[in-house]
C-alpha cells in the first residue's frame, strides 16, 4: 500500500494502511505519484496525500493541470499513531461547492515567486532521520545564496555575537564574518531538520569553525559531540576567546606527492621526510624512467625511480613500474640514508654488476608471486659461483655453510655451497628466502641441491617454508589422481577417501594415504575405462561390470583389484550413495598364504656374508626376534637398554618389549660403537641411520630400501621373519607362546599352528 519499510504481523498490510482501506475501497492510478492504490475523495494515494502537506506542494493541493508527477517518499519503521485515514481531504465542501483553502493559493504565489534556480538548503521536515550521511560542500557562492533569507534562532546567535565582541574586544569585521558561517550553520541545521546541529557537521564550513562552535553552543543549539572537537588548520589557534583547545583530529592516511609512499596517519604534510630532504639537495626535471614530472632528480631520475637502476640493467624492459612502498619509521635517530650520496664506480662488465636490488632486513613482501629462475642460471651459465660478487653479509653466511658442511663428510656440500651461493648473490643475505624458490632453483642444474640449503636457512630464522612441499606425498597423489576423473565419480571417490579416513557416518581407525594410494593405483585403469564407455556415475556400476574388471587379471593384481574394488562400494553404500553393493559376490581369493620356511644351509651362513655393522644387526632383529620390517626403521635409541637386556618396540599406544640374548646384545652394541666413531654429531633419535639421515636436521628414519640393501642376496625381510615364527612353531606348537614371543594377533598364531601341526587343527576324525 504505502511502500513503506516496517515490520508487519500476521498481514502484508501495515497499521495505517487498513483504516485507509476500509475508508476508501476505490482502487485506482493515482495522478501524483503514478502508483495503482487506493485513492481517497481528492483522487490521492495515502502517501501523497501525506507528502502534499509535509512537502507544502501547492500545485497538487490545489490539483492544477500543469503539475507534473512526483517521487514517492521513502517511509521507514511507519509513523506511530497513523491516523491519516481520518484526515480531512484537501476539497471540502464549502457553499458554492467543493474548494481548496485559499492558503494553498498564498503558498503557490510565494512560490512561483521565488528565483529560480537550483535549492540551496533547502528546508526539511523537523525530526526527520537521515538514511545516508554525505558531506557537503559550502562555498561563499552558498553564503551568497541565503543572504536575506529568514533562519530560525538567528536572533539569539547574533546577541551572542556581540556578546562576546564585548567580551573579548573583537572588531566589527569579525563580526560579520562570523555572523556569515552562523547563519550558514543556522541554514544546514534547517535543511537536515534538526532541533540542533550535531557538532561533526561544523567540519563542512569554509572558515572559523571554532568560533561558531562556540556561538551555537552558547545559544543551546548545538549538539555537542562525545568529546570536544578541532576545526582549525592550526597547531594553535591563536585566538582570545579559545583557552583551552582540543587537540587536533589526527590525520588520515594518504600517500606521499613525490614518491606516493603510503604514509601512516598523524604525519603532517604532503611529503615524506626522505622526499622532503631529498627535494633539498635535487633539483626539478621530469624523470627519464617513470615519465613525471616536477620530481627532484639525479642523473636523470627522481628518489623512487633511483632505486631501480641496476634492476633496469639487469632486465631491459619497457614497461617500468614502481613497488609500493609503505612510509614507515626508519627505527634509528637521525634522518634515513635511502640514497647513498657517494655514487659506486660503475662495473666493468654487466655480470660484475649487483644483478638486483637487495631487499632490506625486515622488508616484507605485499604480493607473493613464483619466481622464474631460468633468466639467472642463463646469465651465470658461463661463470663460477667463486666468482660471483658477494657482500660480506653473504660471503660470511656461505662460509658458514662451508665450514658445516664439510665438517659433517658430506660428499654432496658443494651443491649446498653452489645453491646457497646463488640465492645471496640474487636475492642478498638479509632477506627471507621463500622455500618455493630455493627448491625451483634447484630442479634447473643437476648440480644444485635444496633439502639441506633449506634445513640450514630454516635453523637461522631466514627461510619462510612453502606448506604444499611438506605434504604427504601420497595424498598429493591421491588428489591429483582423483582430479582427473569427471566431476561426479571425483566426488564419489572423494567419499571413499574420506570414509578411509575416518570420516565418514560410521567411526574406525583412519587409514594412512600409503594404503589408500595402493588401492587407487589399481582402481584408476577401471575408473578410466568405465568414464570413457559413457558411465558418469557408479551408481550405474553393476556386477557384471566388477566381474569383467576383474575376469583378465590374475594372481597379485587379480587380488588387488578386487579388494579396492569391495572396499569402494562398500563405502558408498555406508554413505548411502549406491543402494546395493555390485561388489558383494566379487570373490577375492585366498589372503593368508603358507608361510615358507629358509633352508638351514642357507641360514647358516646369513651373518658371515653380511660385510656391515647395521646389516648383522637386522639380520639379528629379524631372523631371531622375528620383528616385522616396517617396525626396525622407527626403533629409537632410548628404547634399547643394553644393562637390562630389552629392546621396546613402539605399535601405536602399545608397546612390545623384547628380551635379547647375548648374540644380539654383541651386536647391538658393535653398532652403537660403529654409529658414534662415524658420525658423532648426529642428533637422530632414531637406532638406525645411514649417510642421508644421520646428519639430517629433520631426524627421519631410514629407508626399507636401504635395509634391504644391506641384506645378502637372496634373502627377504619378510621371508627371515616368517622362517622364524614357523620355526617357533613346529617347536612348541602353543599360539600362546607365539603370542607373548613375537607379539602377534591370536589369528596370525594359530595361521601358523595349523601350518606346522596340521594335524592339530584338521577336521577330520581321529
Amino acid at each position: 500500500m504505502c511502500l513503506g519499510w516496517l515490520v508487519v504481523h500476521w498481514n502484508r498490510v501495515c497499521d495505517g494502511c487498513r483504516p485507509w482501506v476500509r475508508r476508501y475501497p476505490e482502487v485506482g492510478v493515482c495522478p501524483r505519484c503514478r502508483h495503482e492504490a487506493h485513492l481517497n475523495t481528492d483522487g490521492l494515494c495515502k502517501p501523497c496525500l501525506m507528502a502534499i502537506r509535509a512537502e507544502d506542494d501547492a500545485e497538487w493541493a490545489l490539483g492544477l493541470a500543469e503539475a507534473r508527477p512526483r517521487p514517492v517518499q521513502l517511509i521507514v519503521g511507519g509513523m506511530y499513531g497513523d491516523r491519516s485515514a481520518d484526515a480531512r481531504p484537501l476539497r471540502r465542501p464549502t457553499k458554492t461547492g467543493l474548494k481548496v483553502g485559499q492558503g494553498w493559493w498564498i503558498k503557490l504565489r510565494k512560490q512561483r515567486a521565488a528565483p529560480a534556480g537550483p535549492p540551496v538548503l533547502q528546508e526539511q521536515v523537523c525530526n526527520q532521520l537521515a538514511l545516508f550521511t554525505v558531506p557537503r560542500v559550502l562555498t561563499d557562492a552558498t553564503v551568497s545564496a541565503i543572504v536575506g533569507r529568514p533562519v530560525a534562532g538567528w536572533e539569539e546567535c547574533r546577541r551572542v555575537i556581540g556578546v562576546m565582541a564585548a567580551e573579548h574586544g573583537l572588531s566589527v569585521g569579525w563580526q560579520r564574518a562570523i555572523a556569515e558561517m552562523v547563519r550558514l550553520a543556522l541554514a544546514v541545521r534547517e535543511a537536515e531538520g534538526a532541533l540542533r546541529l550535531p557538532e561533526p557537521m561544523l567540519r563542512d564550513l569554509p572558515s572559523n569553525g571554532d568560533a561558531v562552535r562556540l556561538v551555537l553552543l552558547r545559544a543551546g543549539l548545538l549538539d555537542q559531540a562525545p568529546k570536544p572537537m578541532r576545526f582549525s588548520t592550526t597547531n594553535q589557534p591563536t585566538t582570545t576567546y579559545i583557552n583551552a583547545p582540543a587537540p587536533l583530529p589526527p590525520s588520515e592516511a594518504r600517500s606521499c606527492r613525490d614518491c606516493d609512499a603510503w604514509m601512516a596517519s598523524g604525519k603532517r604534510g604532503s611529503r615524506c621526510n626522505p622526499c622532503r630532504h631529498w627535494r633539498e639537495l635535487h633539483p626539478a626535471g621530469r624523470c627519464v624512467r617513470c615519465l613525471r614530472g616536477e620530481l627532484p632528480l639525479r642523473d636523470g631520475r627522481c628518489r623512487t625511480c633511483r632505486l631501480y637502476r641496476h634492476l633496469d640493467d639487469s632486465d631491459r624492459a619497457a614497461v617500468r613500474a614502481t613497488q609500493l612502498v609503505i612510509d614507515l619509521p626508519h627505527g634509528v635517530p637521525g634522518q634515513a640514508q635511502l640514497i647513498p650520496v657517494a655514487e659506486p664506480a660503475p662495473a666493468k662488465d654487466e655480470d660484475e654488476a649487483v644483478s638486483a636490488l637487495h631487499a632490506a632486513r625486515g622488508q616484507e613482501a605485499l604480493f607473493g608471486m613464483r619466481r622464474d629462475w631460468s633468466p639467472v642460471m642463463a646469465r651465470l651459465r658461463r661463470r663460477s659461483y667463486r666468482d660471483l660478487p658477494l657482500t660480506s653479509a653473504a660471503r660470511a653466511l656461505t662460509e658458514e655453510l662451508d665450514r658445516l658442511r664439510r665438517g659433517r663428510q658430506d660428499p654432496a656440500y658443494r651443491k649446498d655451497i653452489r645453491t646457497l651461493t646463488i640465492l645471496v648473490y640474487w636475492l642478498g643475505a638479509e632477506t627471507l628466502f621463500q622455500e618455493r624458490d630455493v627448491h625451483d632453483l634447484a630442479l634447473l642444474d643437476p648440480n644444485l641441491g635444496a633439502k639441506r640449503v633449506c634445513q640450514f636457512l630454516a635453523a637461522r630464522g631466514l627461510l619462510t617454508e612453502d606448506p604444499e612441499l611438506h605434504r604427504d606425498a601420497d595424498q598429493v597423489w591421491v588428489k591429483a589422481t582423483i582430479g582427473k576423473l569427471p566431476p561426479t565419480v571425483a566426488d564419489e571417490v572423494r567419499l571413499w577417501v574420506k570414509v578411509l579416513r575416518g570420516q565418514g557416518r560410521r567411526e574406525h581407525e583412519a587409514r594412512g594415504y600409503d594404503g589408500i594410494r595402493r588401492y587407487l593405483f589399481a582402481l584408476e585403469p577401471v575408473l578410466s575405462t568405465w568414464t570413457r564407455s559413457g558411465l558418469t556415475s557408479l551408481r550405474q556400476i553393476t556386477s557384471d561390470h566388477a566381474t569383467t574388471a576383474v575376469d583378465d587379471l590374475t594372481g597379485s593384481a587379480r587380488r588387488q583389484l578386487a579388494i579396492s574394488l569391495r572396499s569402494l562400494f562398500k563405502a558408498l553404500r555406508q554413505e548411502r550413495v549406491v543402494f546395493r553393493d555390485p561388489t558383494r559376490t566379487l570373490p577375492v581369493g585366498d589372503l593368508k598364504g603358507i608361510p615358507k620356511s629358509v633352508p638351514s644351509d642357507l641360514l647358516a651362513t646369513l651373518l658371515d656374508r653380511a660385510s656391515t655393522p647395521l646389516g648383522r644387526l637386522v639380520i639379528a632383529l629379524t631372523a631371531v626376534h622375528a620383528l616385522p620390517g616396517h617396525e626396525i626403521p622407527t626403533l629409537l635409541t632410548c628404547d634399547l637398554n643394553l644393562a637390562h637386556g630389552t629392546l621396546e618396540a613402539r605399535r601405536g599406544l602399545l608397546r612390545h618389549t623384547l628380551y635379547i640374548e647375548e648374540f644380539t646384545h654383541t651386536l647391538a652394541a658393535e653398532w652403537l660403537t660403529y654409529r658414534h666413531r662415524r658420525w658423532p654429531a648426529s642428533t637422530n633419535p632414531h637406532l638406525l641411520v645411514s649417510q642421508r639421515t644421520a646428519l639430517d636436521p629433520d631426524h627421519p628414519p631410514v629407508s626399507m630400501t636401504m635395509l634391504h640393501r644391506h641384506l645378502p642376496k637372496g634373502f627377504t625381510l619378510d621371508g627371515l621373519r616368517q622362517d622364524r615364527i614357523l620355526n617357533e612353531a613346529l617347536e612348541t606348537g602353543d599360539p600362546l607362546k607365539l603370542m607373548r614371543l613375537f607379539g602377534i594377533t591370536e589369528k596370525t598364531a594359530m595361521h601358523y599352528v595349523s601350518v606346522a601341526h596340521p594335524e592339530k587343527t584338521s577336521k577330520l576324525p581321529r
